[in-house]
């Protein structure tokens, strides 16, 4: 039977794959009431004859599904994973979200300052033990993932429908993004891109939101592109091409430093980006097999589902691996938005028939970058995946660089909380 929130899990799992498995939380602060619905005809549809009529026969189903509910947010079932960055990533930041409820601080390898882990990491470490909290740290690695440079003076370049421009290989480090010409790092991955493209090519920026078609080829090492849906390009945003395979490893050059870094850091979560196939994740056991990681000692296994390949071959993905990522930024450029919440549905219930933890991710609270307050659209998102039976959802830009990571993450647990005192009232939806 497939699990979900519906049902409380019993598994016996070793190590920390089990910790973001639904295994409830500890209660370390007092609890907080829930909203309830008040006895006014306005609550069932207003005041015409028709809503009184059927205020009293509605009611009481109301108030059965929306009573005044002591949820204590810290005891959540459901997992906060929280992205830190240039708005969280001080001492006193990570000491406030811990207080207001992050289980999992993630680092992103793909921006790491030399020497920046080293103090970070032990200080989670020591402000989550004098919180009486456990809470662990996810190390994410950047995978084959295809990215312009940086821009001249990290200004965002205005992209206009119809412009033509360059797009090819950077020829030294002072060839970067610029009004007229996108380059990209020459790296073997980027080197076989630029190779593979051809005219008529869909190239998408920035997960989507620009697009520009490949026109013709002006070099080995450029070609020229027609901006299709423009907008404002910033640095180091991806770069994705549907139409394009590319054979290549899952673990870069640099993912395997990044990798190697993490292990030695002691994190309790890999990410691995762009995850394909089991042979991808096998890559990774090996380096930790040459790098003389203790098996009852090594991080758990997260493959990031980005690409429709791994869809097919989720099975295999899972037998290797301790749980995984619905990472819906890529997989909703390269699998097209409208299929993504099939995608996650389906990947969620594999992870529940497997015993596998899943994390939901991407945008699920995008709007608190700027924000105070989440839109009724991402707060459904949220409760939708916990319905569903993802056991975390995840914050990013929201954490890393939003106006305020800890609002971010305290209307996360609301929600989350919420919608666990519900799941039993919600029939499956798929």
């Amino acid at each position: 039977v497939p699990l979900s929130p519906r049902t409380p899990l019993a598994l016996h799992m070793n190590g920390d794959t089990g910790f973001i498995r639904m295994q409830g939380g500890e209660a370390t602060r007092d609890s907080a009431p829930a909203m309830a619905v008040t006895a006014t005809p306005a609550a069932v549809g207003g005041t015409s004859e028709f809503a009184k009529k059927h205020t009293a026969a509605n009611l009481g189903t109301l108030n059965s599904l929306f009573a005044a509910v002591d949820v204590d947010f810290l005891a959540r079932k459901g997992k906060i994973v929280a992205t830190l960055g240039p708005a969280s990533i001080s001492p006193e930041m990570i000491k406030k979200l811990i207080a207001a409820g992050v289980d999992v601080f993630r680092l992103n390898s793909s921006h790491r300052v030399p020497g920046q882990f080293e103090a970070l990491i032990p200080n989670i470490r020591e402000t989550a033990a004098a919180a009486g909290r456990d809470v662990k740290i996810l190390g994410d690695i950047q995978g084959p993932k295809f990215r312009c440079s940086m821009t001249v003076d990290d200004a965002p370049v205005p992209l206009a429908a119809g412009e033509v421009l360059e797009f090819g290989l950077a020829e030294s480090d002072a060839d970067l993004t610029r009004p007229g010409r996108i380059t990209l790092t020459p790296t073997t991955e980027q080197t076989a891109l630029i190779n593979g493209v051809t005219e008529g090519m869909q190239l998408l920026l920035d997960d989507g939101f620009m697009e520009v078609k490949v026109k013709e080829r002006l070099s080995p090492t450029c070609v020229s592109v027609e901006v299709v849906i423009g907008g404002k390009l910033k640095s180091r945003k991806g770069i994705n091409v549907p139409e394009l395979q590319i054979d290549c490893s899952a673990l870069t050059v640099k993912d395997r430093e990044d990798a190697a870094y993490l292990l030695s850091m002691g994190v309790d979560y890999i990410a691995l980006s762009f995850a394909q196939k089991a042979q991808d994740i096998q890559e990774l056991i090996d380096l930790m097999d040459a790098e003389g990681v203790p098996v009852d000692a090594r991080p758990a296994i997260i493959p990031k589902i980005e690409k429709p390949a791994a869809l097919k071959n989720i099975d295999e993905i899972l037998a290797l691996s301790g749980g995984l990522m619905v990472a819906r930024g890529d997989l909703g450029v390269e699998l097209g938005l409208h299929r993504v919440p099939f995608a996650q549905k389906f990947l969620i219930r594999k992870c529940n028939a497997a015993g596998k933890f899943c994390i939901t991710a991407t945008q699920m609270m995008e709007s608190m970058i700027e924000n105070a307050v989440p839109t009724r659209a991402e707060v459904s998102d949220v409760a939708n995946a916990i319905f569903d039976g993802t056991d975390a959802v995840m914050l990013s830009g929201e954490s890393a660089m939003g106006v305020s990571p800890v609002g971010t993450v305290q209307w996360m647990g609301k929600v989350i909380a919420e919608a666990e005192s519900h799941s039993a009232d919600v029939s499956p939806n798929f």
